[in-house]
């Protein structure tokens, strides 16, 4: 089994429980509005994808191309297909959200935002983050390319390498000072969209690429934490969450409104810097309480076995399993957390139609508003049942699933 990072798969785990709290409108962990989970959750698994960047992909870009494909698009279109035929249904049964099953919903709605569906509407994060990381390595590619053809104009034909590895090699421009240079380049595209966004010039078609320039610079966060600043990481958290927090609240009181939307690329305040600024803050957060519950929880001890007084796997306490198993299963909650929602919900429902004791259940709510929920009783209480079968359900279809897949594999 490969082994996982273990900061970053409880920061992943993280994330994708703050994207459900958002969709509950639950704000336990906004710390009374001054971190709102629509000011940086998204970009917390930009910033993952970031991190993990491989310089040595750009060596092979079509094998690149592929392994992304199957890995994100190929599974993301397989889910689209099942809920546009779900959709059919739905739309029957008078749901104003479930668009009709057609090739336009299938193959360009999902780069257009996704929502198509209205049930796996939260994936659409999945085709953008596939175009981010195509447009990314191309130009990473581009640029180290230039650098070597640059460093082979000024050698003289006998320092050139009989084996041209001087041509191009893909760690010219990773973990160099090129990176700072990147940093400063997608930040700029970010505040040119922001800027035109502000202005009402990001509409239709033009969402594909301004999307796509406001996450790019957490894209580069990423690698550049890991390449320049994770080393540097090491305030103590005593200072550090405390000063986080101060940061917020100066932000927050002095650029107005934080949250954003990154899918539709509006709801922007503040200056062109604030989604950014507020981007930062919440990924600082996070990643410094991800430390710390990795710390706790996940990295675990090697345990001597007995027989062999060898070092067998760490073994993980119920919270470290928890989080490891959240953590790897992202794509699977992303995917199916709206749908689980509306099967609770659609219970209500039928509670609601044939018995007096839901009285407040909102019927035609439930099937314009992709996004309503029903509490009944104490809300938050409530909700945290929406949030625990809504991480529970999708991790056991992602079980299943790659199971199927695993044997599917074998037998080829």
């Amino acid at each position: 089994m490969k082994e996982r990072n273990a900061t970053f798969t409880t920061l992943s785990a993280i994330g994708i429980i703050l994207i459900i709290l958002g969709h509950l409108d639950l704000g336990i962990a906004t710390f009374g509005g001054l971190f709102p989970y629509y000011s940086y959750h998204v970009m917390i698994f930009v910033f993952v994808a970031g991190y993990f960047y491989k310089p040595e992909n750009e060596e092979h870009i079509g094998a690149f191309i592929l392994h992304k494909a199957g890995k994100l698009l190929l599974p993301y279109f397989v889910w689209n297909l099942i809920y546009g035929i779900i959709a059919i249904l739905m739309r029957g049964a008078g749901f104003e959200f479930a668009g009709e099953l057609n090739l336009y919903n299938l193959f360009i709605a999902p780069f257009m935002g996704g929502h198509q569906f209205g049930l796996n509407a939260a994936a659409w994060f999945v085709p953008a983050l596939f175009l981010l990381e195509l447009c990314d390595i191309l130009a990473r590619k581009m640029t180290a390319t230039v650098c070597a053809f640059i460093r082979r104009k000024h050698r003289s034909e006998g320092e050139l390498s009989k084996d041209n590895s001087d041509v191009y090699n893909p760690n010219a421009i990773y973990g160099t000072n090129v990176e700072w240079l990147f940093m400063i380049l997608y930040l700029a595209v970010g505040i040119l969209v922001v800027y035109l966004a502000k202005r009402g010039s990001v509409y239709d078609y033009y969402k594909i690429p301004g999307r796509l320039m406001l996450m790019a610079p957490s894209l580069q966060l990423g690698r550049l934490y890991r390449t320049k600043l994770e080393k540097s990481d090491i305030t103590p958290s005593i200072i550090y969450i405390p000063l986080v927090f101060v940061m917020s609240a100066i932000v927050k009181f002095t650029h107005g409104g934080l949250a954003y939307s990154t899918v539709w690329v509006t709801g922007f305040a503040g200056t062109v810097l604030t989604p950014f600024i507020t981007t930062l803050i919440g990924i600082a957060l996070w990643l410094r309480v991800a430390k710390i519950l990795a710390k706790l929880f996940v990295e675990g001890r090697a345990v001597k076995d007995k027989t062999t007084a060898t070092d067998s796997s760490p073994r993980y306490g119920v919270i470290g399993r928890i989080i490891n198993v959240t953590g790897a299963h992202t794509f699977d909650i992303m995917m199916h957390h709206l749908a689980v929602f509306m099967i609770i919900k659609s219970i209500f429902a039928f509670m609601a139609e044939r018995t007096s004791v839901l009285s407040g259940f909102d019927m035609e709510a439930y099937k314009s508003d992709l996004y309503y929920v029903y509490a009944p009783g104490t809300p938050a209480l409530s909700k945290c049942v929406y949030l625990l079968l809504g991480l529970i359900i999708p991790i056991l279809i992602g079980c299943m699933t790659g199971s199927i897949k695993n044997k599917i594999c074998k037998n080829r």
